[in-house]
């Protein structure tokens, strides 16, 4: 049984697969905490504003996204990519290509797909899921190759 481990450890694409797989437990932490600030938001900090429900909203969505995006960079320098020590310029840097990478799949290539979808009859649930079959190796992609990429 440790030979088949070690074999399995051995193969090329075992720390591929290994470092998506803990991307995606990111992304699953940062889904629950973006949750989680936009119930906390709507629902208890913001409950009694007299603000426009729409200016709510996306107050609460701003707020969400500023955490989430904090929570991946902290897990996925630490924990996904490990690129070792860096500047606070080289950490601001990365965490800039980071929040570009989500803001490209999740606020503007996510939409359009849910669009295009819901076009050609796919209910909404539906086209929402078939995003993340295209949003997530994507973004694992972008954040891998650019975002995390290691600097010379």
């Amino acid at each position: 049984m440790n030979q088949l481990i070690e074999r399995i450890r051995a193969h090329r694409l075992f720390a591929p697969l290994m470092q998506f797989a803990r991307f995606g437990l990111v992304g699953v932490s940062n889904t629950a905490i973006s949750y989680a600030v936009d119930m906390l938001g709507y629902y208890v900090i913001f409950r009694a504003s007299p603000m426009d429900e729409r200016a709510k909203v996306a107050l609460v969505s701003a707020l969400s996204f500023a955490v989430s995006t904090v929570n991946s960079y902290y897990w996925n320098n630490r924990f996904v990519f490990r690129e070792g020590e860096k500047t606070p310029a080289q950490h601001l840097a990365a965490y800039i290509r980071m929040t570009a990478c989500y803001a490209v799949t999740g606020l503007v290539l996510a939409p359009l797909i849910k669009l295009w979808l819901g076009g050609l009859g796919v209910p909404f649930w539906a086209a929402s899921v078939s995003t993340l079959l295209v949003t997530i190796p994507l973004n694992f992609a972008l954040n891998k190759f650019w975002a995390f990429a290691k600097r010379r």
